[in-house]
């Protein structure tokens, strides 16, 4: 990287990580609400994800699953301990998030460490990719 391209990144950056918050933000509003086209709307095309049990999901099947079965309903997620890395059109984020959730009639209050992919697509950033864990003990 160029000096000149070093200061651009690094002008560049705080915006960019209150952008990629922005959409976490969008996202755990959509969780809450149930809002499938909201959610959609924020998740590329190939988007993937892995949640703390280990299961995989695709776009649709994360939608389906976060707003439409009725088997996980989000009551809140707050994001902490977030740092951005961007890398060109892709952003990198590792955050603590603390979640509210109903899942299978069970209350959930349970905190995790996640990491998520981000992409520049056509001036908005979507979340291409992501998985959530259990914090280390």
């Amino acid at each position: 990287m160029t000096a000149d391209a070093a200061r651009l990144n690094a002008l560049a950056f705080p915006m960019i990580s209150e952008e990629i918050r922005a959409v976490l933000t969008a996202k755990a509003d959509a969780l809450a609400h149930r809002a499938a086209a909201d959610l959609t709307a924020l998740l590329h095309t190939d988007f993937v994800y892995v949640n703390a049990s280990g299961r995989k999901f695709d776009k649709a099947g994360y939608i389906d699953n976060s707003c439409v079965s009725g088997r996980l309903i989000f009551h809140s997620q707050k994001v902490s301990e977030l740092e951005v890395r961007s890398f060109g059109d892709t952003a990198v984020a590792t955050m603590t998030l603390d979640d509210h959730f109903t899942f299978d009639g069970r209350d959930v209050k349970a905190t995790y460490k996640s990491l998520c992919v981000f992409t520049r697509n056509d001036g908005r950033w979507l979340w291409y990719a992501g998985q959530t864990m259990w914090p280390a003990t």
